[in-house]
């Protein structure tokens, strides 16, 4: 195959909810057979890269830790460069929570405290929760966003995102948040680090024309959209993706990348 790396997405073309998309499974390990560097890529923050590791085996898919990248990986490494004195109070679930412990950055549960309100999905949020966020906004904490997906793909249809929490705190603090997922470039600029492969030879693979064909059009990449996610039928009035497939499946057997 003409690329060398492929960014992969998670939700919408790898899962959709618990459940593993028909002919993921195969795919990946077509391109492990072929010896193609794989990046995981997801603007979900829930589980760490641990926690998607274990994802991934419960599928019979071996997927080391070091082959993903989630936004709360993401955001932290971007605080540890940014600000490693931050205290942070987290509108977020384990896996965000995890990836800033691991990044050795101070968690704060006052939120009086915090100098960042770093925000990611929280299936269980509370009116409490996002009073603290924003009182901490009020009072000069700095806003920074895993990703500000609307929406995101589930087994059961699509479900609120992050960005409905984000746009919420931003709503009520009147502050713009900083974004450290998808469609901003600092998740693929991390994997090309990671893997020192020239993004000429790299190819993202997602299932939203507005967030995965956006980001790869803006950092230099091929792009690829999947139709088993959120993406149905192509926009006019976004990015164009150079190539779409119905699924990850069809992408890996097509003659054209061989």
């Amino acid at each position: 195959m003409r690329f060398d790396l492929f960014f992969i997405d998670l939700d919408g073309v790898v899962f959709l909810g618990e459940k593993l998309i028909s002919g993921a499974k195969e795919a990946i390990k077509k391109l492990e057979m072929r010896k193609k560097k794989v990046i995981f890529l997801t603007n979900n923050s829930t589980l760490s890269r641990e926690g998607y590791a274990r994802k991934f085996a419960k599928f019979g898919i071996d997927v080391k830790p070091s082959q993903i990248i989630t936004s709360g990986y993401a955001t932290a490494a971007y605080l540890k460069e940014k600000c490693p004195e931050a205290k942070v109070f987290v509108v977020g679930e384990t896996g965000l929570r995890e990836e800033l412990n691991a990044a050795k950055l101070k968690i704060v549960k006052n939120a009086r405290q915090a100098t960042h309100v770093v925000v990611g999905l929280d299936r269980k949020l509370t009116y409490r929760k996002l009073a603290e966020a924003t009182s901490a906004l009020l009072s000069g904490a700095e806003i920074v966003a895993t990703n500000a997906d609307p929406t995101y793909p589930t087994d059961r249809g699509l479900a609120p995102g992050a960005g409905a929490i984000v746009a919420a705190l931003s709503a009520s603090s009147g502050k713009k948040p900083e974004i450290v997922g998808k469609p901003s470039t600092f998740m693929l600029e991390l994997g090309l680090k990671m893997t020192k492969v020239p993004k000429e030879k790299a190819v993202i693979v997602g299932d939203r024309q507005d967030v995965d064909v956006v980001v790869g059009k803006a950092a230099g990449l091929s792009t690829v959209l999947v139709l088993t996610g959120v993406t149905k039928e192509i926009s006019q009035t976004l990015p164009q993706p150079d190539f779409v497939f119905n699924s990850l499946r069809e992408v890996v057997d097509d003659a054209s990348f061989a």
